[in-house]
């Protein structure tokens, strides 16, 4: 980069005295290219006036290892005290994270070299939710940084990589300015691994690692500065934590908590000097001048250390302070000094006064102005009787031991069920829950009260913590791009109190999008979801919409309301509400008051400022004719604002609720059968009696399998052939056996997508045959032929038995210039074939395409030519005989007009299924139109009945049943199949894009209903079938199962179900997709489990079962 003739080589910028206009020029040179130059006009901002002097302090802190302990609150030295302290914002956070962990450890906070901004930097950790698991060697390897002019209104949360591949945590991050450099070095704690799993440390243990940077956006590659190798007599097994700097005059001194074995008897802060801060460890700069501080200053085992020099004029009489955490008691302790020569004498402080429970953090020395700007916009006014009536509540289900809510200047005093609450908390030891009518009474100073009475429900002693949650959009290898990470996830917690991410961390609930044009819908998403009981108790969800880049939507559809089932866990979307909010909505509550019979929601306006109206039912939904909207007669439900939303009001809500909301037992589990693994807990066998001889009947008796979720399955077994032999007399046995589970290979057949089985009954003969699309690199439009494989077994299909080499082509273009009935020569695709019974005859749907402009080329399809076709095979034809199959033909209205919107010219129809109702028969396809100019529309599932005996046209009116509207489904529906059972049909079909994205989805509808009207079926609210996330750089996409979909069903041998399956390919065979099975299981509420695992399947403990066997003389 130049300007005039100086070349700036380390993009050090030093601001003057106003601000200044200059031209940089970046010249690019490549080998053998000539240099190309860039103008680039920037302004360089003035220089800011000298900070006065500073005659206050700032504390960031977080306060315990809880989902609401770990976020950064603030507080404020009571004058220029460094030992009395005054919360902000009534000790409730001031920052949360959005990204990564979602938890805040560790904050530290400084004022940049400049003096006119400033910088937060914290731990990306959440103990509340997932425990200290994995924290050492699977932990965070980001930094969370926030940015401030002026510490109270900060900048959106950069979440930055910053750590090595083989670190196993990035944990307690500190910056300190080198003005030699003209840049920060940043350093934090990390453990790092010789290994990929992270399972073999490096020998050196938790080590301080540094970087280095002049924008806290962009990092060097982090370097080894502080080891335990580097001090004489440390363990190097355990390390060392938490380091930190303070520079006084050209000295810097270091503080670490080092497990100091020759030094102190346990852990403690260890103190180094040294004039040169980037100097590392082994290099000897950094002179050791304490050990052990902590004990000598009669404290517990500390870490943590915080340290900083006193202001002038501090009142406190000191001049240095290092703040300790006592991490297993009372936290922060401040330690204090009067000179840093020497070995430091450190003095434990008799009268202090710092926030409540505060952890490792860090004190900024700040100026007066800045104090009581802090003052003025954190410290809330305590609430006047005329609005706390309103915004005083408690929430109508609780757990034992919640301490009930009191506003600020007020004294409460509490009964319950006629009977004094001590201290305020409600405690219930039984197991079932109770409901108590409670009684709270506030005085203020000057004697008024004010009492309102609630009803709430007592949880027992096993009630579980339940939380959602977005997360921050990532990549498709993680299963985590926007369509998915902006959707409501859920946690709840488990024996141990800890946190466990629901449904394998993905999506539960997605918000339904804006429908833009016929077919089209601009796809929304979720923010900052927050749960709520209705007044029923049931389970609701508020959030903000946004779109897909985060953006909210307007005010009056800025927050969507999801209320779920108790019995089956399936959530459902009710509609948008409009608050009447035009100053931003976010991080949206809501809590039902018992005590007025309404709701009240609370959120934060855009400039941060508490907000709350009332809302008199939040499932009150009005239905408006929406355009383009193809449910419920163009009808689409919101939330009803008019005579339903009061008026906004400022202020906090003054409540119990908090991040998480409490739930019973039989809610708890309906959600871990619905979005846990289901898993085998029981086999059992029924006694058998038979009579001698008649030992050959007990091989088809199969073993009963039992499911957490309460569901049930049957499988065959493979009885001990050597027990049998012994039944020939009469007497009682034990016969033993094993659960039979037909294994297949990973990859059943590569390079074949939308793959399809078919069992095939005919003449007392049982073959299976296998279609699929041949996908060879991911060249599906190009495809040459149809290929069958036909078997006796499902197994013999595969690849690895010989199924390839066996396929026959039913069709071919290139060699037999494939005709259809209409006249028109195939020139590609030959989608998505199915095999069917259509009339009693073996039929292939598929849909193959053509030259877009010449109908009698066999080369060069276009994929916006595809058109669903069939083919039957003759009476007792052979079907690996391509003569014996019918010429394709296209499949017709009953007008015997193509399928798709007639008003449009052109459409495309594909992945055409078949399934029959009580003597009905039914076409399932996918179809889209293709307007002459502008966007494409998006491909819906359209159904129509149809006569079997004349299958190539429609027998009624088609109609659209699967609008894909959910950010999940990203504008597709394609890929069909129905599945009958009891007496509902599913339909499983797939959305998104051909790609790792891929997700498969379900839908059903009663036997008996309408299966012609959209408004029959009801969309499961999170998909069946989803990618298995990909450890970074990794690309292992056999192990790693990524973009899954398009299949269909069967039954095996044994009459289980099976699915047959296409994965992204992406280099496991080539570049094309394959074929993969698993067998099905039911779920107790109806579902296809999709995603069973074969121990899940048949518990490893049960694979082995026992049958007691009667035999009686003949």
């Amino acid at each position: 980069m130049r300007h005039g003739p100086d070349v700036i080589r380390k993009g050090r910028v030093t601001r003057g005295a106003g601000d200044r206009r200059i031209r940089l020029t970046a010249t690019v040179a490549l080998p053998d290219r000539q240099p190309v130059s860039v103008p680039i006009d920037v302004t360089v901002q003035a220089a800011p006036a000298a900070v006065p002097v500073p005659s206050a302090y700032m504390f960031v802190y977080f306060t315990g290892n809880s989902i609401d302990g770990e976020k950064v609150r603030f507080a404020v030295s009571d004058g220029n005290n460094a030992l009395q302290w005054k919360t902000l914002n009534d000790a409730q956070p001031v920052l949360e994270s959005r990204e990564g962990t979602r938890g805040l450890r560790d904050p530290f906070i400084m004022r940049s070299a400049e003096g006119d901004r400033f910088f937060l930097l914290a731990t990306d950790l959440s103990t509340g939710r997932t425990g200290w698991r994995d924290s050492t060697s699977h932990g965070s390897r980001y930094l969370e940084v926030w940015e401030s002019t002026d510490l109270i209104h900060w900048g959106k949360q950069r979440h930055v990589l910053v750590n090595l591949p083989d670190a196993g945590m990035t944990w307690a991050p500190e910056a300190t300015y080198d003005p030699t450099i003209g840049a920060y070095v940043v350093y934090w704690t990390s453990t790092r691994y010789r290994d990929a799993a992270h399972k073999v440390e490096d020998g050196n243990g938790p080590q301080i690692l540094r970087a280095i940077t002049r924008d806290f956006r962009h990092f060097t590659t982090p370097e080894p500065w502080f080891r335990a190798a580097d001090v004489p007599g440390a363990d190097k097994a355990k390390g060392m934590i938490d380091a930190t700097v303070l520079r006084d005059g050209d000295r810097y001194y270091r503080f670490t908590k080092v497990s100091d074995v020759a030094g102190c008897p346990s852990s403690d802060i260890l103190a180094q000097t040294s004039s040169s801060l980037r100097a590392d460890g082994a290099s000897g700069a950094w002179k050791i001048i304490d050990r052990c501080i902590g004990r000598r200053a009669g404290t517990p085992e500390v870490e943590g250390p915080t340290a900083f020099r006193a202001n002038p004029g501090d009142t406190s009489g000191f001049r240095y302070f290092l703040w300790v955490d006592n991490y297993g008691g009372v936290g922060y302790i401040p330690l204090a000094t009067h000179s840093l020569d020497g070995r430091i004498a450190w003095t434990y402080p008799r009268r202090f006064h710092l926030p409540g429970s505060p952890r490792h953090g860090t004190v900024l020395p700040i100026t007066a102005v800045e104090r009581d700007a802090l003052v003025a916009h954190w410290s809330r006014p305590a609430p006047d009787a005329a609005t706390v009536a309103d915004r005083w509540i408690v929430a109508p289900i609780l757990t034992s031991g919640t301490r009930l809510p009191v506003p600020v200047g007020y004294v409460a005093t509490w009964r319950a069920d006629g009977r004094d609450v001590p201290d305020g908390i409600l405690t219930n030891m039984a197991a079932d829950a109770r409901v108590i009518s409670l009684e709270g009474t506030l005085t203020r100073p000057d004697g008024t009260t004010l009492t309102k009475r609630f009803t709430v429900t007592l949880l027992g002693k096993s009630a579980r913590q339940l939380e959602a949650y977005a997360r921050m959009p990532t990549t498709p290898q993680d299963a985590n791009q926007p369509t998915v990470a902006r959707s409501v996830h859920l946690a709840m917690s488990g024996d141990d109190g800890m946190m466990t991410a629901l449904n394998d961390d993905y999506g539960v609930m997605f918000a339904r999008g804006d429908y833009i044009g016929v077919d089209r819908v601009a796809l929304r998403g979720v923010a900052d979801p927050s749960l709520f009981h209705f007044s029923d108790g049931t389970i609701g969800v508020i959030a903000t919409r946004v779109d897909m880049n985060g953006r909210q939507d307007p005010p009056r559809s800025a927050i969507v309301i999801f209320r779920g089932d108790p019995r089956s866990a399936e959530f459902v979307e009710l509609g948008t509400l409009d608050l009447k909010a035009n100053d931003g909505i976010d991080h949206p509550r809501a809590i039902w008051d018992s005590a007025n019979r309404r709701y009240v929601v609370s959120w934060t306006d855009r400039s941060g400022q508490p907000r709350w109206t009332t809302v008199t039912d939040l499932a009150r939904q009005e239905w408006h004719q929406t355009p383009f909207y193809p449910e419920t007669g163009g009808r689409r439900a919101r939330i009803a604002s008019a005579g339903n939303v009061g008026e906004v009001r400022m202020g906090d809500v003054i409540t119990t609720a908090n991040d998480t909301l409490p739930v019973d037992d039989i809610t708890a589990t309906a959600l871990s059968n619905r979005f846990g693994r289901i898993v085998n807990t029981t086999a059992t066998v029924a006694p058998q009696t038979i009579r001698t001889g008649g030992a050959v009947g007990l091989a088809a008796v199969p073993v009963k399998l039992g499911y957490s979720d309460g569901s049930t399955a049957t499988r065959a077994v493979d009885w001990d052939a050597a027990d049998l032999a012994q039944l020939s007399t009469p007497g009682r046995y034990l016969v033993h056996g094993t659960v039979r589970q037909r294994r297949y290979p990973t990859i059943f057949a590569y390079e074949r997508a939308d793959p399809n089985i078919f069992r095939w009954e005919h003449k007392g003969r049982v073959r299976y045959l296998f279609v699929a699309t041949d996908d060879t690199n991911n060249d599906n439009v190009g495809s040459p032929h149809l290929p069958l494989r036909v078997a006796d077994t499902i197994a013999d299909l595969a690849d690895d038995k010989g199924g390839r080499a066996r396929e026959v082509d039913l069709l071919n273009r290139r060699t037999r210039r494939d005709r259809t009935a209409e006249g028109r020569v195939i020139a590609g695709c030959y989608w998505a074939p199915e095999i069917h019974e259509i009339g009693g005859r073996l039929s292939i749907l598929f849909a193959p395409c053509f030259h877009p402009t010449d109908p009698q080329s066999n080369e060069g399809g276009a994929w916006s030519t595809v058109e669903s076709h069939i083919m039957q095979l003759r009476k007792d034809g052979d079907p690996a005989n391509p003569a014996d199959w019918s010429k394709p033909a296209a499949i017709r209205k009953a007008d015997a007009t193509a399928l798709g919107r007639a008003d449009m010219p052109a459409n495309i129809s594909l992945d055409m299924s078949y399934f029959e109702v009580r003597g009905q028969g039914y076409y399932t396809w996918s179809q889209r139109y293709l307007p002459t100019s502008g966007p494409i529309g998006d491909p819906l599932t359209w159904i129509a009945k149809v006569d079997p005996a004349r299958p190539t046209r429609l027998a009624g009116p088609p109609s659209p049943i699967i609008a894909p509207e959910t950010s999940v489904e990203e504008n597709l529906a394609e890929g069909a199949f129905a599945l009958i059972r009891g007496q509902r049909v599913a339909l499983v079909y797939s959305s998104s894009g051909v790609s790792p994205t891929y997700v498969v989805n379900g839908t059903s509808a009663p036997l008996d209903s309408d299966l012609t009207r959209i408004d029959a079926w009801r969309k499961w609210s999170a998909p069946l079938q989803k990618s298995v996330p990909m450890p970074k750089g990794d690309e292992d996409y056999r192990r790693y199962e990524q973009g899954p979909g398009h299949g269909s069903f069967t039954t095996d041998e044994d009459g289980n179900d099976l699915y047959v399956y296409h994965s992204w390919g992406n280099g496991v065979g080539k570049d094309g997709r394959d074929a993969r099975l698993r067998r099905v299981h039911w779920a107790a509420d109806g579902r296809p489990l999709l995603e069973m695992r074969d121990d899940e399947e048949v518990a490893p403990a049960n694979r082995r079962v026992t049958m007691e066997v009667r035999v009686e003389a003949s």
